[in-house]
């Protein structure tokens, strides 16, 4: 019974430290995205087109490449989340996304932040002024 309570607490330790390597944050990287921004009303307006070529796995497989696509799509104002999405690799080539919340969440000069996470790992950024 001590052999096995020390088997299992030795991997415990492999688990963990294992889990705290992967869990090490990747800094974001600055990149360009046409972000615009605009009070109408009690709303904010937000229109968003990145870049990216966005790899599915059967064309990654057909080009002899890896895969790599937006995986998570977050937008924040200050320190409050105003968007968050998970998507696939079903999203288009060079995305435009669109969304709207409450102008409440934010006032015009506010930087709204628009950050995305890729299926490799990559975290990228842009931020832009609310008009």
């Amino acid at each position: 019974m001590k052999k096995l309570m020390l088997v299992l607490a030795t991997f415990a330790m492999m688990f963990t430290a294992a889990n705290a390597e992967a869990a090490k944050t990747v800094e974001p990287q600055k990149v360009k995205m046409k972000i615009k921004a605009k009070i109408k009303g009690d709303v904010v307006k937000v229109k968003v087109g990145i870049t990216h070529d966005m790899l599915t796995y059967d064309q990654a497989k057909k080009k002899g490449k890896e895969a790599n696509f937006i995986t998570h799509i977050t937008g924040t104002v200050g320190d409050k989340v105003v968007y968050d999405a998970s998507t696939s690799q079903f999203l288009s080539k060079n995305p435009l996304i669109k969304f709207e919340f409450k102008s409440s969440a934010a006032k015009k000069g506010d930087i709204l932040r628009i950050t995305y996470t890729e299926l490799k790992g990559g975290v990228f950024y842009d931020e832009k002024k609310i008009k």
